[in-house]
Parts: C-alpha cells; structure tokens; sequence
C-alpha cells in the first residue's frame, strides 16, 4: 500500500516517462534478444554445417584405412577432425559399436567433467554419459564402401564457446540498453517538461489565480491541443472575470442609480472607522431621507419616482469631493459619508449644501419636480464607534429632522437617543397593551348648537400604563402606525364602540351616532368588510356609526380608497372628513371623494371670534359645506364666544371642553341617563352674568 501511495503521488510528467520507458525498454529488449536469438542459431547452424563437413569427408576417406586396418591413418582422422574449434570428440565405431579410433579433446570442460565419472579408456562410457548434454551438438555419419556397412563415424561438437559468445553480447547490449534507456528517459523528460508540463503548470497556476479572484491570461505558444486548451481557458476565465465583475456589482452597487448599494456604503463606514482610528481623525454621515417621496410616484408614476431618484444621486455626487461616498440604502434613503471633517461646522455646511442641492427643481419627463429632503448628521466618534452604532444614530437623526418639517438638516445628540430606548420600550408595551386591557373608550358628547340637543359623541382612545399613567394618543397613535399594531387596536375600537352602542341601545339609554377615527393603515386592511361583519354581529344599524377620515388616508391609492368608500356608503354608514383645511388638496378630495359631514380643524376655532382669519376662514368653510350640502361639526370650542359666532354662522353641530369633556364609558352612560328621556336638551354653561338654557325647538 506504501508502494502504491508512493505511485499515485507521482507527477504527470513521471507517470509519463515511466510508462513510455517501460514500453521502450520492453520492445528494445524484446529486439535485443530476438537478435541475439536469431545470431546465436545462426552460429549453431554454422557449427553444424562445419560438422557435417567433416563428418561427410570422413566418412568418404575412412573406408580405405578400415579395409587396410590402418589405423594409424584412422587415428590420424579422428585427432584431425578433434583438433578442429568447438570439436569435442570424434570417434569411428565398428558395425557393432567397438570403437576403431577415437579422438577427445580432454580439455573440453564438457570432458573433464565426464572423465571424474568415468575410466579415462571407456570411450563408450563418455558418450553415453555425454550423450544428451544440451551443451553438445552430436553428429553421426554412416561409413559405407560399396554398399557394405563399415561402421561410423560420430562428432560432439560444444557449444560453449556459442554460449559464452551469446552471454557476452547479452551483456552488451544490456549494457547499451541501459545507457539508451537514461539518455532516452532524460530527453523525453525534458521534452514532455517543456512541450507539456510547462503549459500544463501554467494553466493550474492561472486556475489558482482565477480561483482567487485574479484573472492574467495564459500565454498561447502553439497551435496544438495544448494551445486550444489555453485559448479554451483564457475565454473561461474571461467569461468568469465578466461574471464576477457582474456580481460584484449587484452585490455592491444599486441597480438604478449606480450608486454604492447598503452593502458596500456599510464596508465603507467600516474602513473609516479603522483608518479614522488609526490617525485620530473625524468622518461625518449624513443620512438623507426625500420628503413626500410616495406623493411623487403616486401623482407622477413610478418611472417619474426613479427618474428623480437618479436625478438626486448624481446631484449629490457633483457637489462632493471623489472621496466622498454616495449611497442609496434603498427606497428614497441615501447615505454619504465625507472622510476628513475637522468639526461641527464643516459637517453643517456640507449639510446645507446637500439641502441646496436635492431641493433644486428637476425636470422629468417633461415636468419640472421639486424634491425636499431631511438630513440627519453623525459624526466619528462623538456619535458612536461602530458601523451599527452611527447608522442607528444618523436613522434616528434624520426622522428628528423630518418631524421638524421639510428641508432640515440635525445633528444627533444623546436626547435623540433617550427618546429613540423610550420609544422602543413603549413599542413593546404598545405591544402588550391590548392583550393586558390596557385600554380604554372615552366618549366626547357632540351637540347641535342651536336647540342644545345632545346628538351623539365622537369615541376616543386611551392607554392607562401601569407605570406611566394616562398616555396621550398623540404619541402612541402614531407609534402604532408606524409599527403596524394600529390594525388589531383600530378593530378593538370598532368592535367595542359596536358592542357599547348595542348595550345603550337595548337600555334605552343610545345616542344617536357614535363617531370614530379611522386610521390610514387600518383602512387599508379591507375595512368594509370587517366593519360589515361588526355590524351585522352586534346588530347596530349602520347610521349610528360615524366614520372620520383624514386626508392622509386618501393620499394613499385613489382607485383602492374610491372602492372602500363606495363599499361603505353601500353599508350605509355616515363618511366624515376630519381636521378639513390642514392638508393641502381638500377641495380636490371633496371633489372626488362623497363626504357627509366635515369637521372644522381646532386650530381654526382657537382664534374665534377675534381672528380675523379665523373667521373668514370658517365662514368659507360654513359656506362651502351648505353649497355642497355637508354637515359641518366643530371640534375644539373652549368658550362662550366660539359656540355663540359658530351658532350664528350656522354651524350645526359642537364639541368641545366648554361643551362636555371626554368621559368613560361609565360617566357617559350617566350623563346618558340624565338627559330627559325624549327631549335630549342639556344646560349649557353659564355665559359670565347670565346662564342660557337651550332648549329643543
């Protein structure tokens, strides 16, 4: 197994040359030894051709000196055939085997080592023992003279000088194999190393490279497969070069603008932090929001909304230095990061400028788009010392600057933060508000001003925290539009105020509507539907149910709101446009939208009667509403003068402090109770000197 591990850690190049080197060095031995086969039979034949020449002239010349029993003559025969290279013996034998002269050569080894086994005259005894030696070549020759038999004549002819001339050249051409083998291993080595492995290391090398993101192309020498193979890999690691450059720009740049995406503006903040670090440097982020962005891709369209997102990039961008980073985070939310800012102040400049810039009117598509901007401002590392820390704090910034109004730049401070953990805590309590009976409907009573009638009440929300007390909707109304948990406390309202006007109902004791405040995220959830379910459930018929709606509500989709309100003036519930005149489009909407009461703001009660703009403002209001034929209802009547100019002007209905505040629900099933069954009509208050008491017509 070592063995084996040991081989299949070999190179490319070593199992090559072994494996070409073994089917080398096999066919030139294979060669070698056919030749030397081939060249050691040829000289066996030789040795025999010689020995059947001197056996046949023996043969011819012996019968004479056998007749005439000469056998000095014979004797003279065999010694000169035995004398004769290679030849081990010859020996002529009578017809019946006695030997009539024989020759051996007793230096023959093949003798020697016969001669130890057998008497030195037993010539019979030698060639049989002789006889069948593989290392002697035997021939036999009849001797024949006029037909008759004489005898015969046998020659052993060694071949040991065959042998040892076959090992010597064994040896040699082991020898030059061996040499020819090295020489021929080093040089298809170097030439397999320099045609073959050389690309081969190159392509891996690349390959590695490519690997780890670098992309240098191979050199093309040949024409080849190898060169096909590099032109192959350098289109592949072109190809890939394109794709990673491709992702790395999804991964870190925004597809509409170009710009630095999240991603690579959160790398970037990390590198300043370290390189700020390292040199006790300053940086400043600036966190800009556009204001009203979703107004713009509503009124205009979407393609008009990014238009004017890229519009404001490259704005940004051509009033910062190419250090700078500009970002867009993602929806109307961009990021710049200025490296090198000495103080507050150069970070305030560089905040007007961005102000300047993005409010700058733009023309898309024809149409000239003004943008505004809130811009929240940190600063490293007063503000915090990481990446999480300064984009918590520019997020937390830049929504103090958009509740300022439009346009502003701030700068963060620890107070920002303090209200950012109350707000958080409060989301969670926000949270558990519901499910712990946290909350409670108050009702403020609604009455006509001009008999004093009490008509209905308008229901009110509030928290009673177990730590803080009573809790202003003010601030966690809109917390729990902004976190969504207004749908589940908005279907609690509906439902209570339903069930509280069914038990009135049934005690004799129910106003004639109640109203309710409908947020904009709850309206949005299929309010219609939910509301026809509570109505049919606790059976209130649907004009005893008031819906107030804002104008945020209709900013949203016009064709999804135009639905809703259709659906619910099919239900047959009362619509009602709350705080009419603070918003900017409320002659459209009444235009668009049917309505069937309008509720003047309080912020214009507040200066009657001796506000002049007040009081135009609410006599246009009053006159609109009776040339539309809309009941108008005015909420914040804090005294004497405002219900008597609004009683004159010909309001119809009140609410207010002067009137009645909120109650509970056990108050106002109490004042219900106190009103006389059938009339409805309640002492107003007194008037300084002199106490008034409107009475039902």
């Amino acid at each position: 197994m070592q063995g084996q591990g040991r081989v299949m850690r070999l190179g490319l190049g070593a199992k090559f040359t072994l494996t070409v080197l073994t089917i080398l060095a096999c066919t030139m031995a294979a060669n070698a030894l056919y030749s030397l086969y081939t060249s050691t039979r040829f000289h066996e034949k030789q040795l025999v051709e010689r020995g059947r020449a001197l056996g046949r002239l023996i043969s011819l010349v012996s019968p004479e000196a056998i007749l005439s029993f000469d056998f000095l003559l014979l004797n003279e025969y065999t010694r000169q055939v035995s004398a004769q290279p290679d030849v081990v013996y010859g020996v002529i034998l009578s017809p019946d085997g006695a030997p009539l002269s024989a020759y051996i050569d007793r230096g023959d080894p093949l003798v020697r080592e016969r001669t130890q086994e057998t008497a030195s005259d037993d010539v019979l005894g030698l060639l049989r023992k002789l006889d069948g030696d593989p290392g002697l070549i035997r021939l036999e020759f009849p001797i024949v003279h006029n037909d008759a038999h004489l005898g015969r004549f046998l020659v052993g002819i060694s071949k040991t000088t065959l042998n040892n001339e076959f090992r010597r050249q064994l040896e040699v051409q082991l020898m030059a194999l061996t040499a020819l083998v090295l020489f021929l291993s080093m040089a298809i080595f170097l030439a397999f190393r320099h045609s073959v492995l050389f690309p081969i290391k190159a392509l891996i090398s690349a390959s590695r490279d490519v690997g780890r993101g670098q992309h240098a192309m191979v050199e093309v020498k040949t024409e080849d497969e190898l060169g096909q193979l590099a032109i192959a890999f350098n289109a592949m690691a072109e190809e890939v070069r394109q794709e990673q450059a491709k992702l790395h720009r999804q991964a870190n740049f925004d597809t509409l603008t170009g710009l630095p995406n999240r991603l690579m503006a959160l790398d970037r903040i990390n590198h300043a932090i370290s390189r700020a670090s390292r040199s006790s440097e300053k940086f400043a982020l600036f966190f800009i929001d556009l204001d009203n962005f979703k107004s713009v891709n509503d009124s205009l369209g979407h393609a008009v909304g990014d238009e004017l997102l890229v519009a404001t990039g490259a704005r940004v961008q051509a009033i910062l230095r190419d250090a700078d980073t500009v970002a867009r985070l993602g929806g109307d939310e961009f990021l710049v990061l200025v490296p090198d800012v000495v103080n507050e102040l150069q970070a305030e400049e560089i905040a007007e400028r961005l102000v300047r810039a993005i409010s700058q009117p733009h023309t898309l598509s024809g149409r000239k788009v003004v943008a505004r901007c809130s811009v929240g401002i940190v600063l490293f590392p007063e503000n915090g010392n990481t990446v999480a820390s300064l984009m918590a704090n520019a997020d937390n910034a830049m929504y103090q600057a958009k509740a300022t109004g439009q346009g502003s730049a701030i700068f963060f401070t620890e107070d920002m933060n303090t209200r950012l953990r109350e707000r958080m805590q409060m989301e969670q309590d926000l949270n558990q508000a519901l499910e712990l009976g946290q909350f409670e409907l108050y009702f403020q009573p609604i009455f006509d001003t001009a008999s004093g009638r009490h008509r209905g009440a308008e229901v009110l929300l509030r928290w009673q925290h177990p730590e803080r007390g009573s809790i202003s909707p003010a601030v966690f109304i809109t917390l729990a539009e902004a976190t969504g948990q207004i749908v589940g406390i908005g279907d609690w309202v509906l439902e209570q105020t339903c069930r509280y006007w069914a038990q009135w109902h049934r005690a004799g004791l129910g106003p004639e509507f109640l109203a309710i405040n409908i947020s904009r995220v709850q309206f949005r959830k299929r309010f219609s539907r939910r509301l026809s379910e509570l109505i049919a459930i606790y059976e209130v018929p649907p004009s005893a149910l008031e819906l107030e709606i804002t104008e945020s509500v209709l900013l949203d989709d016009h064709n999804h709101v135009a639905e809703e309100l259709n659906s619910l003036r099919a239900i047959g519930v009362t619509l009602s446009l709350d705080d009419f005149g603070t918003g900017y489009s409320s002659l459209s909407y009444l235009k668009r939208f049917r309505f069937d009461v309008l509720k003047i703001d309080r912020s214009f009660v507040a200066g009657l009667p001796t506000n002049g703009e007040d009081v135009s403002l609410v006599n246009a209001i009053l006159a609109m509403a009776k040339g539309l034929g809309l009941a108008v209802v005015a909420e914040g009547v804090e005294h004497r003068e405002q219900l008597d100019f609004l009683t004159e002007q010909g309001c119809a209905l009140a609410q207010g402090f002067f009137l009645a505040r909120p109650m509970d629900r056990q108050a106002y099933a109490a004042f219900l109770e106190n009103i006389p069954v059938g009339e409805g009509v309640v002492q107003l208050p007194r008037n300084r000197n002199k106490q008034r008491i409107v009475r039902a017509g």
